[in-house]
């Protein structure tokens, strides 16, 4: 019998920092910081050069690899945070210069927002785009018209939408602008195993894309799923044999067309005759050329 393995995963005090105009949270090392309160102020390194980022969360224990590369500098007094919003302002006025230099060029870029690091070495645009922009003209230009270096940095169409913000179907604001770190992949296949209507205007989000929270429940909805016959697949009900016409995989209840004619909704556990997923890939009943997990297709092919 094989033995169990444990994996000892190394871990440090971290604190999440939110940093604006694109509302990016960066987790960095604690150490010497661990008194740190939620929405506190403090500076720390970008990729783009010293910035004021706002703590999320008091400081806690996570994984090293969840850490960037980056730095706590020093806590920001009020000095710092008028310097900041001054900032701000200047590089929303320089983005309106540079917005219209790109005009001039006849360039396919949409300017989101501006920035300059407390460092005041570049101005940081952010623009998004459908592909890729031949923007070396426009850099030229700004070169002998602009009195500071200028930085345009291409975002996705969801970084956008987490930039600008929006209001989601819901009624809330989108979850990229308010506590999403990191964009997980989501899939058609997903919207199939949660029985989702395939209209693309209730399924996509302010960003074109899939929305993130199709993710949520789909671990969940595909543990139950698990439990359930298939829709089209015959069952013994309490009134007699029928077709699954449909499935609500949060209660648990199958509808049934029965073949004497009408139906009836009852719960999964008075179905008879059928196995269900797990049980038609329970390992018994793989087959032997199978090497797979409790779950592979092979019975399908």
């Amino acid at each position: 019998m094989a033995e169990s393995a444990t994996v000892d995963i190394e871990t440090c005090l971290v604190v999440p920092l939110i940093f604006q105009p694109t509302n990016q949270v960066l987790y960095y090392n604690a150490n010497g910081f661990e008194d740190l309160r939620w929405g506190e102020p403090i500076i720390a390194e970008t990729r783009f050069g010293p910035q004021i980022g706002w703590v999320r969360r008091k400081p806690f224990l996570a994984p090293k690899s969840e850490l960037s590369n980056y730095k706590l500098l020093q806590r920001a007094n009020a000095d710092d945070i008028r310097r900041y919003y001054q900032l701000r302002e200047r590089a929303h006025r320089d983005m309106e210069f540079v917005c219209k230099k790109v005009h001039e060029h006849g360039l396919p870029m949409r300017l989101l927002e501006a920035e300059y690091p407390l460092d005041e070495n570049q101005l940081v645009v952010y623009f998004t785009a459908e592909g890729r922009v031949d923007f070396r003209n426009l850099v030229a230009d700004l070169k002998y018209s602009f009195p500071r270096r200028v930085m345009l940095f291409q975002i996705g169409a969801r970084d956008a939408i987490r930039t600008i913000g929006a209001i989601g179907p819901c009624g809330r604001p989108s979850c990229c602008s308010l506590f999403l770190r990191r964009f997980e992949s989501v899939t058609m296949k997903m919207t199939k195993e949660q029985l989702l209507d395939l209209n693309p205007s209730r399924l996509l989000g302010a960003c074109g894309k899939l929305k993130c929270c199709l993710r949520y429940e789909h671990d969940l909805y595909c543990e139950l799923l698990n439990q359930l016959p298939k829709i089209g697949q015959w069952v013994e009900t309490p009134k007699g044999k029928g077709k699954v016409t449909e499935l609500n995989v949060i209660l648990q209840k199958v509808t049934v067309t029965l073949e004497n004619g009408g139906y009836g909704v009852w719960d999964v556990s008075e179905l008879l005759g059928y196995e269900s997923i797990e049980e038609q890939f329970a390992p018994n009943n793989l087959c032997s050329d199978c090497s797979c997990a409790n779950f592979c297709q092979c019975d399908l092919l």
